[in-house]
């Protein structure tokens, strides 16, 4: 979290108008979700992986590590479209086994789906780290003010994102207070030192936001943030490109 906010703010894209990084991200996420061709998820998938390691300079090792964490989590998914299980099972399948009196089997029909599924969320991943890794979250909240966005809800969103950092110092400081300590020698110990630092973490978050709600209204604070004006106007130029590129990768799907 803290590596994503620290590369959006020092990309080679942060002085990029954010009105055209975000609805390029957007309208590729949307191309991409609208389609159903193998060809469209490989150029959207390519297209920001390239822009975003090479034009915005996010080390692409990081980058790559950051495209495991949901593909991790997406394998484990698909696992339930390419396993199957009926009694019988059908003769038409590529392969099957038998536990007790449960026929599992895996056919052609199962791994196109899940492999089409895999493709669709990669690409559609590629687009989200695209946004929240060349536009800094100050610009997508001041965009979301501009398309007015209820007031709350800007609100919450700022309130939120600044307090994740708050939660992240706190346990940061805490768990290296418990590791010097060796409370996660054994492994007897490790859930109750464990409890106590989320423990200690909630009490010691309620207090701080309770100082810096205080510090905020000390200085003025109504529950609402002002903006400065930014223009966000986005030249016909970008305009054409993005959908260009939208019209380029639903051709796959007409082909």
């Amino acid at each position: 979290m803290i590596y994503i906010d620290k590369y959006a703010w020092f990309s080679g894209m942060k002085d990029v108008n954010p009105s055209a990084k975000v609805l390029y991200g957007t309208v590729s996420l949307a191309a991409c979700l609208c389609s159903h061709s193998f060809v469209s998820f490989a150029i959207v998938f390519a297209t920001m992986a390239a822009v975003t390691v090479f034009r915005a300079k996010i080390p692409w090792r990081y980058y790559v590590k950051l495209m495991l964490l949901p593909l991790c989590f997406l394998l484990f998914g698909v696992l339930g479209i390419i396993v199957n299980w009926q009694s019988p099972a059908p003769k038409i399948c590529v392969m099957q086994w038998h536990i007790g009196n449960q026929h599992f089997f895996i056919t052609a029909h199962g791994i196109r789906l899940a492999l089409g599924l895999t493709c669709k969320s990669m690409a559609a991943v590629s687009c989200m780290y695209f946004i929240i890794l060349t536009t800094p979250v100050r610009d997508v909240v001041y965009i979301l003010y501009r398309l007015k966005c209820p007031k709350i809800m800007v609100t919450l969103a700022v309130l939120i994102y600044q307090f994740i950092f708050v939660l992240l110092d706190i346990a940061a400081t805490k768990m290296k207070s418990q590791l010097c300590r060796g409370g996660y020698r054994t492994v007897k110990g490790f859930p109750k030192t464990f409890a106590m630092l989320w423990g200690s973490v909630f009490i010691q978050s309620q207090l701080k936001c309770g100082w810096i709600e205080k510090s905020m209204s000390a200085r003025g604070y109504d529950g609402h943030f002002p903006f400065m004006k930014k223009s966000l106007r986005l030249p016909f130029r970008d305009a054409a490109l993005i959908v260009t590129f939208f019209l380029c990768v639903l051709l796959p799907n007409w082909v």
